[in-house]
């Protein structure tokens, strides 16, 4: 499946009924983990991401988009063409471990200040690539 073919559809309508034209918008991909697992990898790939390849463009016809991957802990990128947001992560949402917050602390921490500095309003999907059952209600962000 070609990502870049739906996310055109999604990214480009809205963007032109808004008068938003060759004007900069990414979709981030952020992973909690630095390491990639097999998991990660092969969501990478969907997004036609190579190895070693962290950012690739998604055809449009309105916008300069793009899709960027990083860990949560080493993105150094700016958030204010955030258009999107996929906040990856595997394993318990309270787990804490080499002294890194707690994925909620740390999923709520990148809405916000992503919230703060985008152009954009923008969706946030979360995965958990978990073997274990995780309940829902367990990411859930309050205002």
């Amino acid at each position: 499946m070609d990502l870049g073919r739906v996310l055109s559809s999604y990214i480009d309508g809205p963007l032109a009924r808004a008068g938003q034209f060759q004007v900069e918008w990414d979709l981030l991909l952020l992973s909690v983990e630095d390491q990639l697992s097999d998991n990660t990898r092969w969501l990478r790939t969907k997004f036609g991401m190579s190895e070693g390849e962290n950012q690739v463009r998604i055809p449009s016809e309105v916008v300069k988009a793009r899709a960027i991957w990083s860990p949560v802990l080493q993105y150094t990128g700016k958030l204010d063409n955030v258009g999107a947001l996929i906040f990856i992560y595997e394993g318990s949402v309270r787990a804490v471990s080499n002294g890194r917050p707690d994925t909620r602390a740390l999923l709520h921490e990148v809405v916000r200040q992503t919230s703060l500095q985008s152009r954009f309003k923008f969706p946030v999907l979360i995965i958990n690539f978990d073997a274990d059952l995780t309940n829902a209600s367990d990411v859930h962000l309050k205002s």
